[in-house]
Parts: C-alpha cells; sequence; structure tokens
C-alpha cells in the first residue's frame, strides 16, 4: 500500500489510502469537508471549514496533485489559513468573533518515486502554496510557500508503516518574519478486510516564531474502497499544542478515471 498526503496533511492530517499500482495515465478527483477547532494560544475558539477539490495525476513514477479549497473561518481573527498551511499571525484574542469564507490558498505539487523493492518506497516531492486566500480576510498570507520532502513507505504484510520528513520555505507577511520549518510524520496502517484499512498517523512541525509552538498532532483514520474506481476515508485529529487544533474531524470521497 501506498499512503499519500492531501493538499497536505495539505488537509490538517488528510490521509488518502491508494494501491501502489495504477493504470497508465490514471486521474483521481476527490473532494470533502474538513472541520476543526481550536483556540490557538488565545482566550476565544476559531473554527475553520475547508473543503479541498483534489486532482491527481499518475504517470509512471511521477504523481502530480493540484489542490483548490474553499475556506470559511469563524474566529476572533489572528488565525489565518487551514490545514497544515494554517498560521498565527496575531493574538487570537478578544470577545469579537467574526466569520470570512472564499477561496484559499491553491497547492500544486509533484513526486517521483526513486525507489520500489521488497516492500520500501521512497517518493522526493515539492510543492507550492499559491496566494491565492485572500490576505486581508484572514483566508492566506498573501505569500508563497515552497516546501520539499521525502515519503517512505513499508509494507508487511497485512500492515503498512510510513513516513515523511520535509522542509518548507515560508513566505513572510508584512511585518512577521516566520522561521523555515523542518516537519516531519510517522504512521501505521493496517488492512481489515480486502477493501477497508484503518490506522493513525503523528504529526510535528518546528514552531514558527520563538513566541509560537510547534505543531504536535495525532490523526485517527479509516479508509474503504468501494470499487475500483470510488474510495472514502473518514478521520479524526487531536492537538497537543497552541499550534494544532483541540479536535477536527472529516470525510473525504474519491473517484478514479
Amino acid at each position: 500500500m501506498k499512503y499519500v498526503k492531501t493538499g497536505a496533511t495539505a488537509v490538517a492530517g488528510l490521509l488518502l489510502v491508494a494501491t501502489a499500482a495504477h493504470a497508465e495515465g490514471s486521474f483521481t478527483l476527490s473532494s470533502g469537508l474538513d472541520f476543526s477547532s481550536g483556540k490557538y494560544g488565545g482566550t476565544q475558539k476559531t473554527d475553520t471549514v475547508y473543503v479541498p477539490v483534489i486532482g491527481k495525476y499518475e504517470t509512471g513514477d511521477w504523481t502530480f496533485r493540484l489542490t483548490v479549497p474553499w475556506v470559511s473561518i469563524r474566529g476572533p481573527g489572528g488565525v489565518v489559513g487551514s490545514g497544515s498551511d494554517r498560521v498565527t499571525v496575531g493574538n487570537p484574542a478578544g470577545n469579537r468573533r467574526s466569520t470570512e469564507s472564499g477561496l484559499g490558498d491553491i497547492v500544486a505539487g509533484a513526486s517521483y518515486t526513486v525507489f520500489e523493492s521488497g516492500g520500501w518506497v521512497l517518493d522526493l516531492g515539492g510543492k507550492v502554496k499559491l496566494q491565492t486566500g485572500s490576505e486581508s480576510h484572514g483566508l492566506g498570507t498573501g505569500k508563497a510557500d515552497f516546501t520539499v520532502q521525502a515519503d517512505v513507505y513499508r509494507s508487511i504484510g497485512p500492515a503498512s508503516l510510513f513516513g515523511t520528513v520535509g522542509y518548507k520555505r515560508m513566505g513572510d507577511p508584512d511585518g512577521i518574519d516566520f522561521r523555515n520549518p523542518v516537519f516531519a510524520s510517522i504512521g501505521l496502517a493496517h488492512k481489515v478486510g480486502a477493501t477497508t484499512t484503518v490506522g493513525l498517523s503523528y504529526d510535528w512541525r518546528q514552531r514558527l516564531r520563538p513566541s509560537s509552538d510547534e505543531i504536535s498532532e495525532i490523526t485517527l483514520f479509516a479508509s474503504h474502497r468501494f470499487s475500483d474506481q470510488w474510495k472514502a476515508q473518514i478521520y479524526a485529529i487531536t492537538g497537543f499544542s497552541d499550534a494544532s487544533p483541540d479536535w477536527g474531524s472529516g470525510l473525504i470521497v474519491g473517484r478514479m478515471f
């Protein structure tokens, strides 16, 4: 099995489970609904709804992805973006909560399988987060981010281990100097029958500023393949730091063409 994070943890911690063997030039279109809530170091909650449309094209050892999200953020301000691209640019405090919604930051990426043998798979890839979300409405930072990462998978019978290590070059909003962080994740998945997989993963990212926290969160997921074309996944997230949501959950459905 091969485990691919979308748009990223691109959705905070979202995981899709797909077979390693694909038809030449296969295309998968996915969408879903993600909800997360947290105080992010403040006194009031920030609630985020994230609805991505994800296109994935696979040909040979190459995989190309494009994620176009709609985002709705309700909170006191200071928390910008969503998922793995969520950042805190101010103090999310105060009693007044407002809602902003619209197009989020589009993410484009590509990866290449450089090694596959004996149950081991190694992918190298990169992605760019485009500044398409409104900075004035808190739907994006107004700057592009660039990421490089390596993904390792190891199948052991019905179980699979998977991990990621990467580096992100952050775009700095006006007046803010973000650190360029290292991030990593590790997880375990296990097949339950021929079409269902359950598992968990742990995600970590360095703090972006001296006053901020590291990302630290766990995702539990269950994936089911209804046919050769259709698959779906549900998941739940809990965070252990002010940079992570207190909790989140979601559903994503994909169809292969």
